[in-house]
């Protein structure tokens, strides 16, 4: 709930800062309506400042706007929960009660390479992956 309100904001002033600067840049006028000097072809000169440069690089500047809002809006999520489940993995020890993916709840009796024996009742052992356990159960 905590990084859907997160992701909520962000997309949200994302949206207002691309309608902004679009509104600034569609109201500001490319080129200059005088009259040409005597000398002048009759040419439109080219727009300095923030125009100008939006003209020239307009979409690479978008590329780069809808790179950053994918970083911080998919990669860096998933790369934070791929991180915290790596600590999860690690801090599992004998003794520790956990919860599976499947929604057993018990104790670790045995930990190998990746399988995991979890006790689930007085006598009933289950074999699991230690991919599968979803989070482990605190102590209050």
């Amino acid at each position: 709930m905590k990084y859907s309100k997160r992701l909520f904001a962000v997309l949200i002033l994302s949206i207002l800062v691309i309608g902004v600067s679009s509104f600034a840049v569609a109201c500001y006028p490319m080129t200059e309506t005088t009259a040409p000097a005597e000398g002048d072809s009759g040419q439109a000169e080219e727009a300095t400042g923030f125009a100008g440069l939006f003209a020239k690089y307009g979409t690479w500047i978008w590329l780069a706007i809808l790179v950053v809002a994918f970083y911080f809006l998919l990669i860096r999520p998933q790369r934070m929960r791929s991180k915290k489940t790596q600590e999860l993995m690690s801090s599992l020890a004998r003794g520790d009660e956990v919860v599976t993916a499947g929604g057993f709840h018990g104790r670790i009796k045995d930990i190998r390479d990746d399988i995991m024996i979890i006790t689930i009742a007085a006598g009933v052992d289950v074999k699991v992956n230690k991919a599968s356990v979803s989070k482990k159960v605190s102590d209050h």
